[in-house]
């Protein structure tokens, strides 16, 4: 699994950290160019790639890309 958030455009509403259900990311002390909390990947073992948090965002800022399974 592979999670990206593009952190410039995020807006820390924090909709994508309710709606994991692994409890996945959370909220950051970080703040981005905008002055917004940004969120940040914390338990990314956790992630079953369901997509909770792309659907939730309501900026599009974040990506799930599953990996593909290695073959041999």
């Amino acid at each position: 699994m592979a999670l990206y958030i593009d952190e410039k455009l995020c807006k820390g509403c924090g909709l994508c950290v309710y709606y994991c259900p692994k409890g996945v990311l959370e909220m950051s002390d970080r703040r981005n160019e905008k002055g917004y909390n940004v969120v940040e990947v914390s338990n990314p073992g956790k992630c079953n790639s369901c997509k909770l948090c792309e659907i939730s965002c309501p900026d599009f800022v974040i990506y799930v890309v599953k990996e593909a399974a290695s073959s041999g």
